[in-house]
């Protein structure tokens, strides 16, 4: 009998601890919530300007980097995606495969793996929230563990840019499209950030990154597998970046991500394909010779023969298409406020290149849509204190009448 009460008051206390770590960690969310602040944005303007820049001019193609930022490992005892995954497996795949770098993106944790080495790059996924409103973070300083889980307006999701990107040389918009993390109506507002995770295992969000770019948001391509098993064949080795730099070095490839020297390759997938035949066969595709702007046409050339060069332009429209070929021109129009190209091979991989963009100076500038409103932020924590002072004191009245055994008098 004492051994059964023992029980009990043992399980009542775990059961109460749990419950009060509950109510804190839901206490600290709410603070998130209650103290974020409130933005305005002004409207966006699509590309414009005399000057055309085209992150590709200068390129040599001969020196291209293969490059993958998105893998997770097994972090926090093997509750999140990727418990399977050790670092040594990681690299050994991905050794295989022929990359040059893997930056291990770890759920809310920096992955310090061979960090010694002068590649190294440290990279993270932010967020938990149940929309999977998430960013990749590169060259992360720290940690951010602010995040909104249940909602995210746009506001709140400009907020977290924010604080990202003062810890981190880069931000990019992680699968944006999965369970509609950011919508469409996001992306013609939402600015500092320097790229967007269009090609993912998770999701292709094309029509997301046409969207910023019809708005003027100069905004580049990042691909990556997102895989949370190296050893299935169907998540390794698909879709990757590939950068144009002649060194390793954590801030020439920082530096050339963002200036959009780099391209995103959709390689194809053949379902449960063997790993030792996807690794043979990734070793033939082809690479990107140039893509160069000379005075009013843009011309692109690739190492073989490809089925299809496709242009597309504002609204993430097609305007120009060109069948099995080498190479493929595009003339500029005077009303293209950006052109980019999608090149299609026979066996189906992909290449998407970073856009021509129009600019008012040959030095081109991101715009800045978003600025806090701190009127409103203030309103609104104002009566937020209020109304967390007067709940507060009606709970206090209340444990004080039921100590008394009566209830409190209404005021």
């Amino acid at each position: 009998m004492l051994i059964k009460q023992l029980v009990s008051k043992f399980f009542f206390f775990l059961l109460r601890a749990i419950g009060y770590l509950i109510l804190l960690v839901l206490a600290i969310i709410l603070v998130f919530y209650l103290t974020a602040p409130r933005y305005e944005f002004d409207e966006p303007s699509p590309f414009s300007g005399e000057y055309i820049n085209n992150p590709y001019q200068d390129i040599d193609p001969e020196q291209w980097l293969k490059y993958n930022f998105q893998v997770q490992s097994r972090a926090w005892g093997g509750v999140t995606d990727g418990r399977n995954n050790t670092n040594e497996m990681i690299d050994s795949i991905y050794h295989l495969f022929g990359y040059d770098h893997v930056a291990t993106s770890d759920y809310q944790r920096i992955n310090y793996h061979k960090s010694e080495d002068e590649a190294f790059i440290p990279v993270y996924e932010h967020g938990y929230g149940i929309r999977k409103t998430h960013q990749v973070c590169i060259g992360a300083e720290k940690v951010l563990w602010i995040d909104y889980p249940f909602f995210q307006t746009l506001s709140l999701k400009q907020g977290i840019i924010d604080k990202l990107a003062q810890h981190n040389e880069l931000v990019a918009l992680a699968h944006p499209g999965l369970r509609n993390g950011y919508t469409f109506e996001d992306m013609k507002y939402l600015s500092r950030y320097a790229l967007l995770e269009a090609l993912s295992n998770m999701d292709v969000s094309i029509p997301h990154w046409d969207t910023a770019l019809s708005h003027g948001h100069l905004v580049y391509l990042l691909a990556n597998d997102d895989a949370h098993n190296v050893l299935n064949p169907n998540e390794v080795g698909r879709r990757f970046t590939m950068i144009n730099a002649t060194e390793k070095k954590r801030e020439t490839i920082i530096r050339n991500l963002n200036q959009g020297v780099s391209y995103g390759v959709d390689f194809k997938l053949i379902y449960n394909e063997p790993m030792e035949e996807k690794i043979e066969r990734s070793k033939t595709i082809p690479h990107l010779v140039s893509a160069k702007l000379m005075q009013d046409t843009f011309k692109i050339e690739v190492s073989t023969q490809a089925d299809k060069f496709r242009f597309i332009g504002q609204g993430g429209i097609l305007l120009s298409e060109t069948n099995s070929s080498h190479s493929g021109n595009y003339i500029i129009r005077p009303d293209d406020t950006y052109v980019r190209a999608e090149i299609i091979f026979p066996d189906a991989t992909a290449f998407y290149l970073n856009p021509i963009t129009r600019h008012p100076s040959p030095n081109p500038e991101r715009q800045f849509l978003a600025k806090i409103n701190h009127t409103k932020t203030s309103l609104y924590r104002g009566i937020y204190i209020i109304l967390i002072v007067v709940l507060l004191r009606f709970i206090y009245k209340w444990q004080v009448g039921k100590a008394l055994g009566k209830t409190p008098k209404k005021n």
